[in-house]
C-alpha cells in the first residue's frame, strides 16, 4: 500500500515537471528570460535576451544581475526593489528600464518569480517583455497632452500637475501669473511668423529671468510660473523687460505685461487659490492701467479662500436641503395688508457661518450652478405659496432669476415640474428679472419664447431695480412684465433729496401709465414709508415693515392678518 503511494506521488511529480517544462518552453518563444541563483547571480538567459541585450553568454553569465540596469540613482533604486523582494521570496512585477551591454536604455515589463523545491530555493525566473515603442508612444502621447505645442511649455493640465506635487510634497513656492496685455497689437492678424517671433522671445525672457522654474501656458497670450524665487524677485520682471524690450515689428512698440502673484502656503493652500488669487491680482493690476505685477492684500486672500470653499461646499449644500429659503414681506400701501413675499436665500454653514446672497450667487455662477441654486430656490417658494394656499393665506411668492438659467433652454420644463410636484397654482408663483436681463432677452428670441410661454401658464414678472439699469425701455414693448420694483438707491434718499424725489415721481407715474404695479424696495425709514405713499407706490418692501424671516415666522403674521380680517 505504501509502495503504490509512492509510485503515485512520482508520477504527480513527473507530470508536474512535464507541465513547468512545457510552459518554459511556451514563455520561451514569446519573452526574453533570464534565471538568476540566490546571491543575484545570471544562470542563464535564453536567445530572445541576448538578441534585445546585446550581451554574450560569456560576458553575462555568472555576473550579477545588476548589471542589467543603468549606472544611476535611479538604476541602483530599481535594483534595489527587486532584490528586497526576491530575498524575501517574494515574486516583483512592473515596467522598469534596462541597458543594453552598449549602455543603450529599454523598458521592460518584469515578473520576476523565485522557484523553490520544498523550502530550497532553486533559482529566480526573469521573464521580461519588451515595452520600449510602447513607452515610446505613450511619452509621445503625454507629451501631446500636456505640452503647448506652439512654446513647448506645460500646458494647464500639466501646471495642475506640477504645482500639486508641490503642494504635496509641502515645497515653498511663488505662483505667477502674466498676460501680454497688448499681444494682438503686436502683429498683424494672421502673421503666424511675427507671432511666433513674438512668443519665443517672451519665453527666452522668462527663462532668462526666471531660473529654475517652471513655466506653462494657459492661454493664448497667459502664463504662469512656478517659482522658489520671492515676490519682489517676480515684481521685478517688469524691469527686466524695460531693459531687454521685446517690440512689435510692425510699430516698435514694446510688450505690456500685466501680472498676479499668490505665494503657497502663505496666501493659498491649493492650486486652485493659487490661480484664483494671482488670476484677480492680475486682472485688478489691468483695470488699474495695466504695466504691473502685484498680489491681494491678506484680507483680499482669505475672501478668495471663503469664495472657493463656498464653491467646493455648494454642491453638497444643495444636495443636502442645506441651503433655505428666507421671506421679506411685500405690504399694500392702501391697505397695510402683506400682499407678496420675496423668497431670499440663505445657507448657514457650520464652518462658513453665514453666505450671503451676494457671496452665494456670482460664486454660482461663476461654478456653473446657477441654474440648479435658482431650481432649488423656486421649488422651496412655490412649495411655500402651496402651503399657504392651502391654509387660506395665500400670497403671492417672488424670486430671482437669471439669464443665465433661460439661456439653458430648459427652465419652461423645469418651472412647470416645480409647480406639479408642489401643487402650486402658477399665479402664486412670479419671477423677477432685472433691466440686464430683459434688455438681453428682448434680442434672443428662445429666452424671449419662453418668458412668454410661462406667461400664459399664469405666471408673473417683476423688473427688479427699476430705473438703476439700462436705459432703453425698448423692451418693455415686449417683456411680459406686470411689476416694477423700484431700486434702493433712489428709496434711501427720497425723502431728504429734492431731485430723487422727483425721479420717484416720475417712475411712479411712468410704471401707472403702462398699467403696472409699483414697488418700492429698501424701504428702512418711516419717512420714506410715508413719502412714497404721498408718490401713489403701490407697495414696499424693506426693513421698516419687515425683516427677510422663516417661514414659520411670515405664517404667523399671515394667520394674524387673516384673524385681524375675520374680526
Amino acid at each position: 500500500m505504501d509502495n503504490n503511494r509512492q509510485v503515485d506521488t512520482r508520477m504527480t511529480a513527473d507530470q508536474d515537471q512535464s507541465a513547468f517544462d512545457s510552459l518554459l518552453d511556451g514563455l520561451d518563444k514569446k519573452f526574453m528570460i533570464y534565471k538568476i541563483d540566490s546571491e543575484g547571480l545570471v544562470l542563464g538567459t535564453n536567445t530572445r535576451f541576448l538578441e534585445k541585450s546585446g550581451w554574450t553568454p560569456k560576458r553575462v553569465l555568472g555576473k550579477p544581475f545588476k548589471i542589467m540596469f543603468p549606472d544611476t540613482k535611479e538604476g541602483k533604486a530599481d535594483v534595489l526593489k527587486v532584490w528586497r523582494r526576491l530575498r524575501a521570496g517574494r515574486p516583483w512585477q512592473g515596467d522598469i528600464l534596462q541597458v543594453t551591454k552598449a549602455g543603450e536604455p529599454y523598458w521592460v515589463s518584469l515578473t520576476a518569480i523565485p522557484v523553490f523545491s520544498g523550502s530550497r530555493h532553486l533559482y529566480t525566473l526573469m521573464i521580461e517583455a519588451d515595452r520600449t515603442e510602447e513607452r515610446a508612444l505613450r511619452e509621445k502621447l503625454e507629451s501631446i497632452a500636456y505640452t503647448d505645442p506652439d512654446t513647448g511649455l506645460m500646458n494647464r493640465h500639466k501646471l495642475t500637475e506640477e504645482a500639486e506635487q508641490l503642494i504635496h510634497k509641502n515645497r515653498h513656492f511663488t505662483f505667477v501669473y502674466l498676460a501680454i496685455e497688448n499681444f494682438h497689437s503686436l502683429f498683424d492678424p494672421g502673421d503666424k511668423e511675427a507671432e511666433k517671433r513674438i512668443l519665443d522671445e517672451f519665453v527666452h525672457g522668462m527663462k532668462v529671468y526666471f531660473r529654475n522654474s517652471r513655466f506653462a501656458r494657459i492661454g493664448m497670450n497667459e502664463f504662469a510660473i512656478l517659482t522658489p524665487l520671492g515676490s519682489w524677485f517676480a515684481e521685478g520682471f517688469l524691469q527686466f523687460l524695460d531693459e531687454h524690450p521685446i517690440q512689435s515689428d510692425i510699430t516698435g512698440i514694446p510688450v505690456k505685461v500685466s501680472g498676479g502673484i499668490a505665494k503657497f502656503p502663505d496666501d493659498q493652500q491649493s492650486f486652485k487659490h493659487l490661480l484664483s488669487a494671482s488670476s484677480i491680482a492680475r486682472h485688478r493690476a489691468m483695470r488699474d492701467g495695466g504695466g504691473l505685477i502685484t498680489s491681494l492684500s491678506k484680507p483680499e486672500q482669505r475672501t478668495v479662500a471663503r469664495r472657493l470653499r463656498i464653491e467646493q461646499k455648494l454642491p453638497a449644500a444643495l444636495e443636502d436641503g442645506a441651503i433655505q429659503a428666507f421671506f421679506q414681506p411685500q405690504l399694500d400701501m392702501t391697505t397695510g395688508r402683506i400682499i407678496a413675499a420675496e423668497a431670499l436665500v440663505r445657507w448657514e454653514d457650520r464652518d462658513l457661518g453665514n453666505v450671503t446672497p451676494s457671496e452665494l450667487i456670482p460664486v454660482a455662477e461663476d461654478a456653473g450652478l446657477i441654474s440648479a441654486l435658482g431650481a432649488h430656490v423656486i421649488e422651496v417658494a412655490a412649495r411655500q405659496a402651496a402651503s399657504w394656499k392651502q391654509e387660506g393665506l395665500g400670497v403671492t411668492v417672488s424670486c430671482n432669476t437669471s439669464v443665465r438659467e433661460f439661456r439653458a433652454g430648459d427652465m419652461v420644463t423645469k418651472i412647470r415640474d416645480i409647480l406639479e410636484r408642489t401643487s402650486c397654482p402658477p399665479s402664486l408663483l412670479e419671477l423677477e428679472i432685472t433691466e440686464k436681463f430683459a434688455f438681453e432677452a428682448e434680442a434672443e428670441g428662445e429666452i424671449m419664447h419662453q418668458l412668454k410661454l410661462l406667461h400664459d401658464d399664469g405666471i408673473s414678472f417683476a423688473l427688479d431695480d427699476f430705473g438703476t439699469g439700462y436705459a432703453s425701455f425698448r423692451y418693455m414693448q415686449t417683456v411680459p412684465i406686470q411689476k416694477i420694483k423700484l431700486g434702493e438707491e433712489f428709496i434711501a434718499s427720497f425723502p431728504t433729496n429734492d431731485k430723487v424725489g422727483r425721479i420717484v415721481d416720475g417712475l411712479v407715474r411712468f410704471g401707472h401709465s403702462l398699467g403696472l404695479f409699483v414697488v418700492a424696495e429698501g424701504v428702512e425709514h418711516e419717512e420714506v414709508y410715508k413719502a412714497l405713499a404721498d408718490s401713489g407706490c403701490d407697495a414696499v418692501q424693506g426693513y421698516h415693515t419687515g425683516r427677510p424671516m422663516p417661514a414659520e415666522q411670515l405664517t404667523a403674521l399671515l394667520r394674524e392678518q387673516a384673524l385681524s380680517k375675520n374680526n
